[in-house]
């Protein structure tokens, strides 16, 4: 059975407001989303079958009802969370009383609601396309409840609805990146601190780091001002973890350790600007080691971790959304090569006492075997190589004595259990050792000019203290394996298309390429358009000294040519248009009847003239009738269809055949 047409409407109206709702459906209550399914069951089943809508009385019930359940959810109406909930169930309630098209746009309108909300919970490319898919599908719906003459028609809405935003475009465009922008929010909205934090962390205990390199969630992106440093030096620190409790690592600050270290910087500079995911924590990371860094947003500790500064002079910063600094660092530089302070050696060779004997004992021979720090340090490095240890992301769990169990049990590791083992290894025989968590490597893109650090590229390693070098970096797990360290050979020259599985298909890894680099973009030019990047526009348009003035004349030049360009189509719209179908077929009509001696009169309507023939000629009463009838349905009567034109040019066609042999 065919549905009505106040059905279909509720049916449009109905399925555009469920997909705006769906970006939610995972942080509403299921009862939320439930409650708003069986509404818009019940309410077309009510549409179908013309049930009775609700009372008045019973939908205020239900409304104060809502509101107390929100209430008691979220203990709070205010907020972004609970003004979500909120619009859903009003949502819902609102279709016990849905009839008129006002009542449709009243929907509507929440659906836009849920859309700035979708939004405002996160500003992604992915999010805005969803956004824009359920917009159009809101505004095709609006036009379908104001112009019922259309609504059996169902691709015209959508194409109304897609002409009215591409009109609308241009002027959004214009307002947003003409109107004054003013630092900070319109509004505040509380964090989301219930999500799962990504990224490197204050400990570090077996398995962490591991879990983490199963994410290919992005971390950070990198964009150099000249050349790309080569794959090995690509060590980007984020924490130093200086105390050991047997198990695990943990950072062992003290207030001494405010201070920046002093820095020999030696070999090659690099300046870079770095754009950090949020990670709900206040470490920001930098490709080792940092020279430079804006000193009014970080500050750098001894251990040589920036962090991102609050609004107090000791107070740090968490960071809960995209943030942006400029860095310059210099891999080879040397980090306290005149000394290290009395109280850092001896936090740095501190082991737990009883913890790992077996580990200590190989230690003292392999030292005793060794002519110095640094042939020692080889020999470390060649038993992780020489010996059966495995690099893996599935090692087998470990005891109540993980160091000892690693390097004599299991063997088999990823770069944390390396680190921790070789941390040990060095303390144990009094040679200054901290672990070192950040990422390795990065993958060059070539679309954007940026390298892509992903999570699954966090990296454990360490640092030794040595006489007259300062604190120098050791990688063992390059040691077993040295691909890890080679892994995204990305620079300009030599990028590969893809990481993982996705560099056997080449023309996957350039479409991941294309659609991070499209992501960035979004971020680069429309979240972060900032009071600084309205400036340098009005620069290149020579309008930078005017100020709000030059502001003020780009916003009035574009309304004027944007003005004209919608004038333009406007006029091209409402040009005179053709003779429509119908109407040709009805002046072929009395053209054939006119010939045939039955012209029309100029004040006789299709029926009449009908009935005026059928009495002249009866062989074509009947033609003419069924003709005029089906016209006359088809140009005045609403929801008409395609099958009607198609039904007046047949009947057209017969009368006019008839016409011609009556005229014989």
């Amino acid at each position: 059975m065919t549905p009505s047409p106040g059905l279909r409407r509720l049916m449009t109206t109905c399925g555009a407001l469920t997909v705006a709702l769906l970006p939610h459906v995972a942080r509403l209550p299921p009862w939320i989303s439930a409650t708003f399914a069986l509404a818009v069951l019940w309410r077309l089943l009510a549409e179908q079958r013309a049930y009775a809508l609700p009372s008045r009385a019973l939908r205020v019930v239900a409304a104060l009802a809502a509101v107390l359940a929100v209430l008691a959810n979220y203990r709070t109406l205010n907020g972004l969370e609970a003004g979500t909930a909120l619009l859903c169930l009003m949502a819902a309630l609102k279709l016990g009383e849905t009839r008129a098209a006002r009542d449709h746009a009243v929907l509507v309108f929440v659906g836009y609601l849920l859309c700035l909300a979708t939004l405002l919970h996160q500003e992604s490319l992915p999010r805005l396309c969803f956004v824009l898919l359920a917009v159009w599908l809101l505004t095709a719906a609006l036009a379908r409840a104001h112009r019922p003459l259309e609504a059996s028609s169902s691709t015209h809405p959508l194409r109304l609805a897609a002409r009215l935003l591409g009109l609308g475009l241009p002027l959004a465009a214009l307002l947003f990146v003409f109107v004054p922008r003013l630092e900070g929010h319109f509004w505040a909205l509380p964090t989301l601190r219930d999500t799962a934090l990504t990224g490197i962390g204050d400990d570090m205990t077996p398995g962490d780091i591991a879990s983490l390199a199963r994410s290919d969630e992005p971390a950070f992106r990198a964009w150099f001002e000249a050349a790309v440093p080569s794959p090995p030096q690509r060590y980007w620190r984020v924490q130093v973890l200086e105390s050991f409790d047997g198990r695990g690592w943990h950072r062992g600050a003290t207030r001494a350790d405010a201070s920046a270290p002093p820095v020999a910087a030696d070999g090659a500079r690099y300046d870079y600007r770095v754009a950090l995911e949020a990670t709900h924590r206040p470490w920001l990371v930098g490709l080792d080691t940092v020279l430079d860094w804006p000193q009014t947003l970080a500050r750098r500790n001894r251990a040589g971790v920036l962090m991102r500064l609050g609004r107090g002079p000791r107070e740090l910063q968490d960071l809960d959304s995209r943030f942006e600094y400029a860095l310059s660092s210099a891999p080879s530089a040397r980090v306290m090569p005149d000394g290290l302070p009395e109280d850092l050696a001896q936090r740095n060779v501190e082991l737990p006492p009883g913890r790992a004997p077996a580990t200590r004992a190989l230690a003292a021979r392999l030292r005793g075997a060794s002519s110095s720090e640094h042939a020692y340090i080889d020999a470390v490095l060649r038993r992780f190589h020489d010996e059966a240890y495995e690099y893996t992301l599935e090692p087998p769990r470990l005891g109540t004595e993980p160091t000892d169990e690693f390097m004599f049990g299991t063997r088999q590791g990823f770069c944390e259990h390396y680190a921790a083992a070789f941390a040990v290894m060095m303390r144990a025989v009094g040679i200054p050792a901290r672990v070192v968590i950040g990422y390795q490597g990065g993958d060059w893109n070539r679309y954007g000019g940026y390298l892509l650090v992903r999570q699954s590229s966090a990296h454990a390693w360490n640092e030794v203290w040595l006489s007259g070098e300062g604190w120098r970096r050791v990688d063992p797990t390059a040691a077993v394996a040295p691909e890890r360290v080679r892994q995204g050979d990305g620079g300009p020259a030599d990028a590969h298309d893809g990481v993982g599985v996705l560099a056997d298909w080449a023309w996957l890894g350039r479409a991941r390429q294309l659609w991070d680099a499209a992501r960035t973009a979004w971020y680069e030019g429309v979240i972060n358009f900032s009071a600084k990047s309205q400036q340098r526009l009005l620069d290149a348009l020579g309008l930078g000294a005017w100020g709000l003035r030059g502001l003020a004349l780009a916003l009035t030049a574009g309304f004027m040519l944007t003005a004209l360009l919608l004038g333009g189509w406007l006029a091209w719209e409402l040009r005179p248009a053709h003779t429509d179908p119908l109407q040709r077929a009805w002046a072929a009509v009395c053209t054939s009847l006119a010939a045939a001696g039955l012209p029309r009169a100029p004040a006789e309507g299709p029926l009449d003239y009908a009935r005026r023939v059928a009495q002249a000629a009866p062989a074509l009463g009947d033609a003419m009738q069924a003709f005029a009838t089906a016209y006359v349905r088809a140009r005045y009567l609403p929801y008409a269809v395609a099958g009607d034109l198609r039904e007046v040019q047949r009947l057209a066609r017969r009368l006019r055949l008839q016409a011609r042999k009556a005229s014989r």
